[in-house]
């Protein structure tokens, strides 16, 4: 049989690790005091991530760090000094979101194993395969994949699978959920999630339209699927939970670890949870109602806690049980202790540690043994004194100790300080045998790689001529997911003078009637606007495969006047790279830039045959004008891409495998069709949340009640020069308020100005930054 799978615990605290360990964890995840997804979890100090290390490493166990928010240009700096220790110290692995820290990472410290986080939203085989290529060694899927999703990864990309088996579930894909950021500047990119999705909702147009809770999944428990998930290959199980206590860690880890057992001493039995065991498990921080998530389902009422998103109640003999049996403090290393006191010769003094059948021994030797002047030193004088071992992470089994006073009658002599000694330098020279550290250290005084350093501060050729850049500065280019919103657009472009660019939703470009799919070819033809098709926010392959609307836009879009694609994420991103594609390739605001690093490691993927070339990127949408300022100015001194600016449009502040209709009213029918529909969720202030399905990649999106627009600021916007394109999306909007969009923004029609005032918006995260 393979390797057996590894149980991975989470550990917001020290006790939490060590109880996690007790119970049979086999490694740890744990989070610093910066850049972690947990800001609100107790999490280690320096010195505590050292210890974790140390006491992992001496019991056969893994830490594996998160280091998985993403990071703004002023503190990418920080990201090699915080790391440093840590990796000097023999850090497994760190789970990682940002782009530019894992190209920091794998450059600069690669004994440490990348992990690619779950907040990297991976949903398939091709964003894996490019996260392999990009050095990670492990990825962490997207919760929302089947298990059918996730055996695929692991066989055809060829790379360790992490995937969750118990815990709180988010509605949102992981690393795309924009919601608690926008209404409250708390990112869930940054740790800091305020969790509105388990806030009520209302849904208009129900005859039933109770305050509901459709956005908050029941938990996770996996427990009785364990043969299955093994038997898919998945690697390492995962444990969610560094926000809950010691007891929640221990007790969970023991129950699985009981079944994983069980499994592997009779792989063809039958294995079935008991009654008492599932009741210990409920027992311990789980939400009213259980499911095992999305390894058998796409999405479902079932899996939702419609009536109320709270915990059960603990159970507090369950919590005393675990508490007893679990964390009573750090387990010791047996080890045996010999002393050979011979008068006029050296004290020596050994250590026996038995680590895996193997036996490890350590010696050390003292001063000459002496003829006792006074009280002789005896075997329990002795034994008192090397037995103290209280602070270390050791605990004498057996202690021997000979003595040999050559016929003296007066005895032998040897200090105790001496012996004090002895036993510490013995403690000092075994540990570094037990964890695999050695005395070899980086280098501390040289930093980062010399190339890196020039690469993240020095101003290179190309940014000082403008080579390589947009001839383009400021220009608008406008999104359309409607054909009246297309049409809208079509119609104010006709008196425009300057060259255009418009993204076409790709369930737009499949649907085309022939007036427009003409205008597109005559427009593009006569190079008065360029088209580029927006792919999906999603694209996966369970039942349906949507890389094959991918490969049909990539083989067809030149022929239709189409040159080229906007990525929205990994996924799409390894899969054109697969395809060699030599139309244009923009990502979007959700493939993360937020340092000039992460730009510079999608600049890697242009091989020497540029089979991924990408030639523009967009800020992110939770950059405030200085962060953009600060990021545009830094990719001007280093990568040389030129970038695109966000000036209007509703935020996606959440797209979900889970159905809001579904939920709340029934299936469209249309799975997997190109079908549109429209719903809102009426949140308690009164604001009104558009939320439209996309049937044909089966995913919701929840857009924001309002519009970002920043017409006010344009100008101010404009004069800094740092932007080559500003981009309109029309997402809601009806055909009149797309003409009364474009009005206001291509023709700076006063009147439209004013009506969008009227009408409401906000001005996202210009001013406002996220924690």
């Amino acid at each position: 049989m393979n390797k057996k799978v590894e149980l991975l615990a989470p550990a917001g605290g020290y006790e939490t690790m060590v109880g996690a360990f007790n119970a049979g964890a086999d490694a740890v995840y744990l989070g610093g005091s910066k850049f972690g997804a947990r800001a609100y979890a107790d999490n280690f100090d320096t010195q505590q991530v050292l210890d974790a290390i140390t006491y992992a490493h001496l019991h056969g166990k893994k830490i594996y760090m998160t280091v998985n928010t993403l990071v703004k240009e002023k503190e990418f700096g920080q990201v090699y000094d915080f790391m440093h220790p840590f990796a000097e110290k023999k850090l497994d692995g760190v789970i990682v979101q940002d782009l530019g820290v894992m190209r920091l990472i794998r450059d600069e410290f690669p004994e440490v194993e990348l992990h690619a986080s779950t907040q990297q939203t991976v949903t398939g085989v091709y964003g894996a395969k490019l996260l392999k290529e990009l050095g990670c060694c492990r990825v962490v899927p997207a919760r929302e994949l089947s298990l059918t999703e996730m055996k695929a990864i692991r066989e055809d990309a060829d790379v360790e699978v992490e995937a969750f088996i118990h815990g709180a579930m988010c509605y949102c894909y992981s690393g795309v959920c924009l919601f608690s950021s926008m209404v409250g500047e708390r990112s869930g990119n940054r740790g800091r999630c305020a969790q509105p999705c388990r806030l009520p909702y209302q849904m208009k147009g129900l005859k039933n339209n109770d305050e509901t809770y459709p956005l908050s999944l029941k938990d996770m428990c996996t427990i009785d699927i364990i043969p299955e998930l093994i038997e898919a290959g998945i690697d390492s199980f995962k444990i969610e939970g560094r926000m809950k206590r010691p007891e929640y860690a221990a007790g969970v880890t023991a129950l699985y670890r009981k079944y994983i057992d069980m499994y592997y001493a009779n792989p063809t039995g039958n294995i079935s949870v008991s009654k008492e065991d599932m009741e210990i498990l409920k027992g311990l921080y789980l939400r009213t109602g259980i499911s095992e998530g999305y390894y058998h389902q796409h999405n479902g009422r079932n899996m939702v806690t419609i009536s109320s998103p709270a915990y059960n109640g603990t159970s507090d003999k369950v919590l005393n049980m675990v508490k007893d049996k679990y964390l009573q403090g750090e387990k010791k290393i047996k080890c045996t202790l010999d002393a050979y006191l011979t008068l006029n010769e050296d004290i020596i003094v050994t250590m026996t540690v038995d680590k895996d059948g193997k036996m490890l021994v350590e010696t050390v030797t003292g001063s000459t043994v002496q003829a006792a002047s006074k009280r002789p030193m005896d075997e329990a004088a002795v034994i008192k004194q090397l037995d103290r071992l209280g602070n270390t992470p050791f605990e004498a089994e057996a202690i021997n100790v000979v003595i040999e006073d050559m016929g003296n009658a007066a005895g032998i002599f040897v200090p105790a300080s001496e012996l004090n000694e002895l036993r510490r330098e013995l403690v000092d020279k075994m540990l570094p045998k037990l964890t695999g550290e050695s005395d070899a250290s980086l280098d501390t005084e040289s930093g980062p790689d010399a190339s890196f350093q020039k690469e993240k501060g020095g101003k290179s050729e190309g940014a000082e001529s403008g080579q390589n850049r947009s001839k383009h500065h400021g220009d608008f280019h406008i999104l359309v997911n409607k054909a009246d919103q297309f049409k809208a657009v079509l119609d104010s472009i006709k008196d425009y003078d300057q060259m255009i660019r418009i993204y076409v939703d790709s369930d737009l470009f499949f649907s085309l009637k022939d007036e427009l799919a003409a205008n597109i070819k005559s427009l593009a033809d006569s190079k008065r606007a360029e088209f580029v098709v927006a792919l999906p926010f999603v694209t996966r392959t369970e039942e349906f495969d949507g890389t094959k609307d991918i490969r049909t836009i990539l083989e067809t879009g030149d022929s239709k006047g189409f040159s080229g694609v906007l990525v929205r994420n990994l996924e799409q991103l390894g899969f054109i790279k697969a395809q060699d594609y030599k139309g244009l390739i923009i990502t979007d605001y959700g493939v993360y830039v937020w340092n000039n690093q992460a730009a510079a490691l999608l600049q890697e993927l242009a091989d020497a045959k540029k089979s991924l070339d990408i030639a523009e990127i967009s800020v992110p949408l939770e950059l405030t004008i200085h962060e953009a300022k600060e990021l545009s100015r830094a990719l001007d001194g280093n990568v040389n891409i030129p970038r695109t600016y966000n000036i209007y449009g509703r935020t996606p502040m959440m797209v979900s495998a889970g159905c809001v209709k579904k939920t709340l009213d029934k299936c469209s029918g249309k799975l997997h069709e190109f079908n549109r529909e429209k719903m809102n969720l009426v949140d308690r202030m009164g604001n009104v949340l558009p939320v439209t399905t996309n049937c044909r990649n089966c995913y919701n999106v929840i857009w924001n009640a309002h519009p970002t627009s920043l017409h006010k600021k344009l100008d101010n916007i404009r004069n800094m020069e740092l932007f080559d394109h500003f981009r309109i999306d029309l997402t809601t909007e009806s055909m009149e308020e797309s003409t009364l969009v474009c009005g206001a923004y291509l023709h700076g029609n006063q009147s439209a100005f004013d009506a969008l005032d009227q009408k409401g918006y906000t001005t996202g995260h210009f001013k406002r930054e996220v924690e």
